[in-house]
């Protein structure tokens, strides 16, 4: 917030604005995002990049890290956690890794009860 807010232009309330201090038009905001897609080469086979998807991009970023999902819900701004999960989609490869980890090898029935009673105190 603090650099956000050191951001701020001096015209108004706004971090990004006009030049005349008013919020930015959603046509700008979506000429801003275009470009800078194209500047930054990220393109997609079929259709545009637009402000939605990566609000997808970043829940589903946020899970396939392990956040919770009730902290993904708080930080998105969502009301209930069934909106997050629409929001929050985890790759192949996550799903993949998750059924892996049965392959590895069991943790000792001693470590696991360690581990409970940690939990629990």
């Amino acid at each position: 917030m603090d650099a956000l807010r050191a951001h701020r232009h001096l015209r108004g309330p706004f971090v990004f604005c006009q030049e005349n201090g008013e919020h930015l038009t959603p046509g700008m905001m979506d000429h801003l995002l275009i470009t800078t897609l194209k500047r930054a080469g990220v393109t997609r086979e079929k259709g545009t990049i637009g402000w939605h998807d990566l609000r997808h991009t970043y829940g589903s970023h946020l899970a396939m890290r392990g956040i919770p999902m009730k902290v993904i819900q708080e930080v998105m701004g969502h009301a209930t956690l069934d909106m997050t999960m629409r929001y929050a989609h985890l790759s192949p490869d996550t799903r993949r890794d998750a059924v892996r980890v049965l392959d590895g090898p069991v943790m000792p029935r001693a470590t696991y009860v360690q581990h409970e009673e940690e939990a629990t105190a």
